[in-house]
């Protein structure tokens, strides 16, 4: 899934579940979209190093060096359910609301990619179990369904950010909705040119 949606649809998820005890909880929002993307922190540095650092095809980046197992243990760890679990009871026994919202937005944000990756999925039992859940879904695969789950993934966004809009409380977090969901769109086309041209 792509991480603008992972950013919005986590708010969405988490914002609902806690209802009207949201209002308690000083800077619940940035938490929540921090927390929802640092599962795909490992994905970013991975791109940018090979993109800028050590300038390589973006087919070869995402068909052959992505694979290899170093970088499949850094994506996996960010994406470990039982990391995230464990992290989430930590703070819980700390008594640190925050910091186990945000872990429990983190591991969301895990659990949603379990369901949209076919051959390129995570180990999201790192580092308990090497097993990888090979989902009959792709997310941009359209020999598994990839298109029809981009314009799914695109609706739910859109209709989770109307509701998010109207709960966030300064300009700053307004615009900021607004452009992860206007990048969200974008990034289709932008994967889309850097595939054909690079």
């Amino acid at each position: 899934m792509n991480t603008q949606s992972h950013a919005v649809l986590t708010f969405y998820l988490i914002r609902r579940m806690l209802g009207e005890r949201a209002q308690r909880i000083k800077r619940l929002n940035v938490v929540l979209f921090s927390g929802a993307i640092v599962p795909e922190v490992g994905m970013f540095v991975f791109f940018v190093w090979y993109t800028l650092f050590e300038p390589t095809s973006q087919r070869a980046i995402w068909s052959e060096l992505a694979f290899r197992e170093e970088w499949q243990s850094v994506f996996s760890m960010f994406h470990s359910f039982p990391l995230w679990a464990i992290a989430s009871g930590g703070f819980l026994l700390l008594k640190m609301p925050r910091a186990v919202l945000f872990c429990l937005s983190g591991l969301a944000s895990a659990v949603e990619d379990f369901f949209v990756h076919h051959d390129d999925g995570h180990a999201h039992f790192f580092p308990f179990s090497d097993y990888r859940f090979e989902s009959p879904i792709s997310y941009w695969d359209p020999a598994h369904y990839g298109w029809y789950a981009s314009v799914i993934e695109v609706i739910l966004v859109l209709a989770a950010s109307v509701w998010a809009y109207r709960r966030l409380e300064t300009r700053w977090g307004k615009g900021l909705l607004v452009f992860t969901v206007v990048s969200l769109v974008a990034t289709h086309g932008f994967w889309a040119m850097l595939f054909r041209f690079f």
